[in-house]
C-alpha cells in the first residue's frame, strides 16, 4: 500500500509534484502513446504559455449530478448555519440535475484518444447518480481511466457494489475523517461512518473475489485536531485489507463560501513569471451536468449552483462542441491572464474574467479567510447548538 503525505507545502512546486504523484495511478496508467503525445504537447503548450492549443485537455472532471447526500462543513451543500455570508442559502440543487447518458457519451467521443482520464465529480457525490456503472463503462470502452471520489456514506447492496467493481472505474477514493461517528460527523455532518467502512471492505471483498485489479482503492483521511491520534491506526486497517492507497492531508474549517470572489477585496494582477501561474487552462477541463464549462474546480465554487449566482461559464460542450472551447476567444483570454496576469491586466479588462479575484493570479485579501486543521480546532470555529446541529461561531 502507498502511503502519501499530502500536506501543502510553502513550495508550490514541490506541492504540485506531490499531488501529481498522488494521482498517477488513475491519471496516466496503461496510456495509449496518442494519449501519451497529447500530455506532451499540452506541456509543451503550458511552457511556451501558448494560447491557440493542438493539444486537447489531459483530463477532463465531469459533475454527473452536482447533488450530495451529506452536508459537509466545507462544502456548499452544509447547511446555512455554518454560514456567514448567506451564500449557502442561495444554493439551488434538485434531484434532477444530473448528465443524461446520451450528453456524456457525446463528450467521451470528442476526447476518446485525446485525453488520458476523466472524474466524474465536483461538487456532488457521483454515487448519487444512479446511472454511474453505465457512466464508466463508457468512459472505460473509450480507452480513458475514470476516477470517483466519494463520501461512501450510502446503504448499497451487493450488486450496486459489484456493478461498481465491474463497470471499468479506474481509480476510486473514499473519504475517511475518522474512524469513529463521534468524531466523523463533526465534518462528514449527515454522515455514517459504520456505513463507510463496512461499503469500502465489501468492495474490497468483491474485487478480490473477481480476481479485478480495478479500481485501485485510495483511502483519504483528511486530518483534524480532533482525529490526529487515529491516522496510523487507520493506515494499518488499510492496509490489512489491502487498500492501494493512503492519502492523509490537512483539512479546512472554512466553508467554500468564505473564499467567494465577491466577499472580498481583489487587488492588482501578480507578476508573470517563467511558467503560466495556473496549469489549467492547458491541462484541464471542467465541465458541469448540463454540459457548461468553468475553467476550473477551486475558484467560484460556490457560484456555479447560486440561484442567480456569478457563474462565468465560457462555453458549453454540448452545443458549441468541447475543442471548440477549449480553443475558444474566453479561453484564450483566460490562458492570457494566467501566463501572465500583470501584462494582460494593463492590455484588457479582466474584471468580467472567471480567474479575476483568484489569489493564484491577484493579490487578494482571500487568504485571510483560510482557516485549515494544522492551525485551528473544529471548536474554534464550529460548535453544536442545542438541537444538535453543527453551527458557525
Amino acid at each position: 500500500m502507498r502511503r502519501i503525505n499530502q500536506d501543502w507545502s510553502g513550495n508550490q512546486i514541490l506541492a504540485a509534484m506531490r499531488n501529481a504523484w498522488r494521482r498517477v495511478d488513475w491519471f496516466a496508467r496503461g496510456v495509449s502513446y496518442q494519449q501519451m503525445a497529447n500530455g506532451v504537447m499540452a506541456a509543451a503548450s503550458f511552457a511556451l504559455k501558448r494560447e491557440r492549443l493542438r493539444s486537447w485537455p489531459v483530463m477532463v472532471k465531469i459533475d454527473i449530478s452536482p447533488v450530495c447526500n451529506l452536508h459537509c462543513t466545507y462544502c456548499v451543500h452544509a447547511g446555512p448555519a455554518v454560514d456567514r455570508t448567506g451564500i449557502l442559502a442561495e444554493q439551488s440543487f434538485a434531484g434532477g440535475q444530473r448528465m443524461p447518458l446520451a450528453q456524456f457519451e457525446a463528450i467521451v467521443s470528442q476526447i476518446a484518444g485525446h485525453s488520458a482520464a476523466v472524474a466524474l465529480y465536483y461538487i456532488g457525490d457521483p454515487l448519487m447518480h444512479p446511472q454511474l456503472p453505465k457512466l464508466c463503462s463508457i468512459a472505460a470502452e473509450a480507452g480513458l481511466n475514470c476516477h470517483i471520489s466519494t463520501n461512501f456514506s450510502f446503504r448499497l447492496s451487493d450488486d450496486r457494489l459489484a456493478g461498481i467493481v465491474q463497470s471499468g472505474l479506474s481509480h476510486l477514493t473514499v473519504c475517511v475523517d475518522s474512524m469513529r461517528q463521534d468524531r466523523y460527523e463533526l465534518t462528514r455532518v449527515g454522515g455514517n461512518i459504520d456505513l463507510v467502512l463496512g461499503n469500502l471492505e465489501r468492495t474490497l471483498r468483491v474485487r478480490k473475489a473477481l480476481g479485478s485489479r480495478k479500481p485501485s482503492i485510495e483511502v483519504q483521511f483528511i486530518k483534524y485536531q480532533h482525529n490526529l491520534d487515529e491516522v496510523d491506526r487507520a493506515a494499518e486497517w488499510c492496509r490489512d485489507r489491502a487498500v492501494n492507497q493512503f492519502t492523509e492531508y490537512w483539512g479546512n474549517l472554512h466553508n467554500y463560501a468564505d473564499l467567494d470572489p465577491s466577499s472580498y477585496q481583489t487587488g492588482d494582477a501578480l507578476e508573470g513569471q517563467l511558467f503560466p501561474r495556473c496549469a489549467w487552462p492547458w491541462f484541464a477541463m471542467q465541465v458541469k451536468y448540463d454540459g457548461d464549462v468553468i475553467p476550473c474546480c477551486y475558484h467560484r465554487v460556490s457560484e456555479q449552483y447560486r440561484h442567480g449566482g456569478d457563474a462565468r461559464t465560457v462555453g458549453n460542450v454540448i452545443s458549441e462542441g468541447l475543442f471548440n472551447v477549449w480553443n475558444s476567444p474566453g479561453y484564450q483570454a483566460i490562458q492570457r491572464l494566467t501566463a501572465n496576469p500583470e501584462l494582460a491586466q494593463r492590455r484588457e479588462p479582466v474584471s468580467d474574467s472567471f480567474c479575476y479575484g483568484c489569489p493564484a493570479v491577484f493579490n487578494t485579501a482571500g487568504a485571510s479567510r483560510v482557516i485549515t486543521a494544522d492551525t485551528a480546532r473544529w471548536e474554534d470555529v464550529y460548535f453544536r447548538s442545542s438541537s444538535g446541529e453543527v453551527s458557525r461561531r
